[in-house]
């Protein structure tokens, strides 16, 4: 039987993502999960979904699970059941997401020497100053994608009538934004600006995020303006 094509490829060889319907505040979102294939066949899960037989017969199609990414303390909810599935990978996260769901079992954080060392082929960044979303990013040099959960949000055409509605009052609707909860909870700092500055150095070709299309158009530039808000004026 072929495998079930689940996953849409981002890069070849390299990136595939795979979509599903949550709710969240009364509206329902479409959720990305993220997956990079690193040396050895190695397989790097980023924010997963449920591991269904179809997802996971895709996944085994592409590689070895060895990586479990819980990039923040809200996107954990499908964690703890993919280590059930894939019980020799390991979970990679921050202490927040174990607090609010304990039934994630963390096996090191993203700033881990030896789990940096594991994964040489993407850079960690933590999003400094937003203790709200607690979350790390991580850059892909070889094909300049920066992958991350809830650092932007976006809606569009392809999204459930509930979203467009609350995105066009939200001033979200095909423009990309911060979440508004994020930015409800996040004040100007300059530990934002220093890890924007950080991101907007890198040489950004696609930004990929849970809850909104691929961004490759000026990705650098959009990320500036949505995050403008946190930056002090005197850092601007």
């Amino acid at each position: 039987m072929a495998v079930p094509s689940v996953f849409e490829v981002v890069v070849p060889d390299s990136i595939w993502v795979t979509e599903r319907p949550v709710w969240f505040s009364g509206v329902r979102l479409r959720s990305r999960t993220t997956v990079v294939r690193l040396s050895g066949d190695a397989l790097w899960v980023h924010s997963p979904c449920p591991p269904t037989d179809d997802v996971c017969a895709a996944l085994d199609g592409l590689g070895e699970v060895r990586w479990i990414v819980v990039p923040n303390r809200f996107h954990h909810l499908q964690a703890p059941a993919t280590a059930a599935r894939y019980p020799n990978a390991l979970v990679v996260g921050p202490k927040s997401a174990q607090s609010r769901n304990p039934h994630v079992s963390l096996t090191m954080s993203a700033d881990d020497p030896a789990y940096v060392r594991s994964t040489p082929e993407l850079t960690p960044i933590q999003l400094q100053g937003v203790p709200f979303l607690d979350e790390t990013v991580f850059f892909h040099p070889a094909s300049g994608s920066l992958i991350a959960a809830d650092l932007l949000v976006s809606a569009c055409a392809r999204d459930h009538w509930t979203w467009r509605t609350a995105a066009r009052i939200l001033g979200r609707y095909g423009k990309v934004r911060t979440p508004p909860d994020v930015k409800f909870h996040t004040r100007a700092s300059t530990a934002v600006a220093e890890s924007m500055a950080q991101i907007r150095a890198l040489p950004l070709q696609r930004i990929l995020v849970a809850h909104a299309d691929p961004i490759t158009d000026r990705p650098v530039q959009l990320l500036a303006e949505a995050w403008d808000f946190a930056i002090p004026s005197r850092l601007g």
